[in-house]
């Protein structure tokens, strides 16, 4: 009270003060209002004067329309001020409080929908009204009996019921896609040989390292992070958890470094239904702990990937070291030449980054000297994201090594495939018997690929605006990565099955959903890519041609709208267009025509592609095969990561390449073709409907 009357007592002698000294002055108002109108028009007016009309004629007579503008509007403005006057002061800081947190909640939830500022600011007004009628209308009726007031308390709490029934709801599921899927009925079963077991190292007599040479952090969130972990990030302990396969020695194993999320969760136990899956089958998994570069509101670290490839490395070196302990749980636990490593999120990338570190005998940006030199023979990137690190700024590559990345569609953390730029970065030398896979999993998450994050791709409150009712059931996704994992590791220690899970996929019984799988491997002779430049008419083994397109193009590759930076051929038909490559020299077809496809379309508009390949040799005999014929092209699906999608209807569509085998024999069947002698490889469309379609890295495999 006492505030109040001092806040009087000075506006009444400031008032009076200017009233003695220089009068009424509110004529004043019109000259301000007219500078104003001056300042604004002085920004739009030469759009009008470029016509050829005159410039001083445009800015009065712009200034006088926005006067008359302004005018309304102070009128308007006058009369909201009155009413806010009258209204008592707390009332209105409360309605202001409510109307801002509900904003700045929204506003980080709208991405993902076409809705703009004033919209979102219009939804947290509407709410903040709502909320404010009912807490008034309630007490009213209530605690002071006041009957009228359920005029205004039925309404306000159906929408306050319905407001809270949105935000807990799970969404709307919209899983139409699934109606192109036809998956094989091919066996995936492998049953469990081995009863499993779990222990965790490094909880008693831990071992530490510094990783100050690769992240930094300073003032407040240093002071926060040392205090939650009572240490600093120059002793980062070793330790993690360990599933393994019981009353077997030397097994394989794998290696898991999670991602970025909340350092007060335990993000390395969400891996326990895989280490359990794998160990029941002969595998031992270890889950490194991470936690220490996780983040934890605005005290989070950025660019600590390649800290997190270092501690995934020493952590590799403890375990190794404590294998051939004899008092170590570890013992003879683990075979020491067969080990993949493996990373979820951010962990997706730090997983490649160590692989290049641990063939590296210098760190490349400060020096350091590395003494790895483990038995990494394969990689897996979970929902990675790329290039937070590169090596002296330079693309991370990789060699001669297996790689599988798997990435869901309906991901909101890492929302385009950014793993794909990693595939598209591994290298095979001929013969050295190496593989790599990428698949983009229909209707999959970030979160639902360790236990721990579940379903939710973001933190509460944004995390109640996701739509879950879309996504693949966790049990679903998590079987998803254990089938595919296992299969990797098969086929990298074993060389099972020759592979063709990773080239066939849509052949075997995996849970129902779209699998845009690519493959390729050392025998893959990529004879186009549309890398060398920007002329239509040359390709990197010969020339092109082409005729009856409506559209020709060489564009960037998107997927889930991430750049991967791959050029790709893009082809759009309408009356029976034909792409073809010559080929400067004869080439032996082996024993596959292989290349990647990808339709434009999207599932609500889409029909088989009726795409055919044609090859023909030095002697001029031609054959033609049907893609459609050797695998279901996936359109692209609707994807709906907000509820608010729901309000403006704005969904995305995404899908991904698709790589395509068709089998040499097959065209010979119906030509006399001379599969060592080739030397021409033709596009087309067989109908002259409209369709568009992608196509990149054709050549021949085995």
């Amino acid at each position: 009270m006492k505030i109040s009357k001092l806040i009087a007592k000075i506006h009444g002698k400031l008032k009076f003060f200017i009233i003695k000294y220089f009068g009424d002055n509110k004529k004043a108002d019109i000259l301000i209002k007219l500078f104003i109108s001056i300042i604004i028009s002085s920004k739009y007016y030469f759009y009008i004067s470029d016509r050829g009309y005159s410039k001083i004629l445009v800015i009065l007579l712009l200034s006088l329309i926005l006067y008359i503008g302004l005018s309304l509007a102070t009128y308007i403005f006058k009369i909201l001020y009155k009413i806010l006057r009258r209204l008592r002061a707390e009332n209105v800081i409360l309605f202001v409080m409510i109307t801002f947190f509900t904003n700045e909640i929204l506003l980080k939830v709208k991405k993902e929908t076409d809705l703009t500022s004033w919209d979102i600011f219009l939804m947290a007004f509407i709410v903040s009204f709502v909320i404010f009628i009912f807490s008034k209308s309630f007490i009213s009726f209530v605690k002071n009996k006041k009957k009228i007031s359920i005029i205004f308390l039925l309404p306000s709490t159906v929408l306050l019921v319905s407001l809270v029934f949105f935000m807990f709801y799970k969404g709307e599921s919209d899983q139409s896609g699934l109606k192109y899927v036809n998956l094989g009925s091919n066996s995936l079963e492998s049953s469990a040989q081995f009863g499993s077991k779990v222990f965790e190292y490094g909880r008693k007599n831990e071992k530490n390292i510094s990783l100050l040479n690769y992240v930094s952090y300073s003032g407040k969130k240093k002071k926060v992070r040392d205090t939650y972990f009572d240490k600093t990030l120059a002793e980062v302990p070793i330790k993690g958890r360990v599933w393994y396969p019981e009353k077997k020695e030397k097994s394989p194993v794998l290696f898991i470094a999670h991602g970025n999320h909340r350092f007060t969760a335990e993000n390395f136990k969400g891996y326990d239904y895989l280490g359990r899956y794998l160990a029941r089958r002969g595998y031992v998994v270890v889950s490194v702990d991470i936690n220490m570069l996780n983040g934890f509101m605005k005290y989070g670290l950025s660019g600590e990937n390649d800290a997190r490839a270092i501690l995934l490395l020493e952590n590799i070196k403890e375990v190794l070291n404590q294998n051939k302990n004899e008092k170590s749980k570890f013992y003879n636990l683990i075979d020491e030449d067969n080990i993949i490593i493996a990373g979820h999120s951010r962990g997706g990338e730090a997983a490649p980054i160590a692989q290049n570190y641990n063939k590296l005998k210098y760190n490349p940006d400060n020096g350091e000297e590395y003494d790895y030199n483990f038995n990494i023979k394969g990689v897996i990137s979970i929902s990675p994201t790329v290039d937070q690190y590169t090596p002296s700024g330079k693309t991370l590559k990789m060699e001669n090594v297996n790689y599988l990345v798997l990435h869901g569609t309906h991901d909101k953390d890492v929302t385009g495939f950014q793993g794909m730029k990693h595939y598209d970065n591994t290298f095979f030398t001929e013969g050295s018997n190496n593989f790599k896979s990428a698949v983009y999993v229909g209707y999959a998450n970030h979160g639902q690929f360790n236990e721990v994050w579940s379903s939710y791709d973001s933190d509460p409150p944004q995390s109640l605006f996701i739509n879950r009712k879309s996504l693949l059931d966790e049990e679903v996704q998590e079987d998803i990565l254990c089938k595919y994992t296992y299969e990797f590791l098969q086929n990298t220690f074993y060389n099972k099955d020759n592979r063709d899970f990773f080239k066939n996929p849509q052949d075997y019984n995996l849970p129902k959903t779209l699998y845009y799988s690519r493959y390729s491997d050392d025998t893959f002779i990529n004879l186009v890519d549309f890398e060398e430049d920007y002329d239509l008419n040359t390709t990197k083994t010969g020339h092109s041609e082409f005729s009856n397109f409506s559209k020709v193009s060489e564009e960037e590759l998107f997927i889930g709208g991430y750049g991967t930076g791959n050029t790709v051929l893009s082809l759009s038909n309408s009356n029976l267009g034909k792409y073809e490559i010559f080929l400067d020299e004869k080439i032996d077809g082996k024993e596959y025509l292989q290349f990647d496809v990808k339709t434009k379309k999207d599932e609500n508009n889409y029909k088989e592609t009726k795409l055919y390949m044609e090859i023909e040799d030095i002697y001029g005999n031609k054959s033609k095969l049907f893609v459609d014929d050797y695998i279901d092209i996936y359109p692209n699906i609707k994807v709906e990561l907000s509820k608010l999608q729901i309000i403006d209807k704005s969904y995305k569509y995404k899908g991904s390449m698709q790589t395509v085998r068709i089998p040499i024999d097959d065209f010979i069947s119906s030509s006399k073709i001379v599969r060592t002698d080739i030397n021409k490889i033709n596009i087309g469309f067989e109908s002259d409907f409209y369709s568009s379609i992608l196509i990149d890295n054709i050549g021949f495999s085995k």
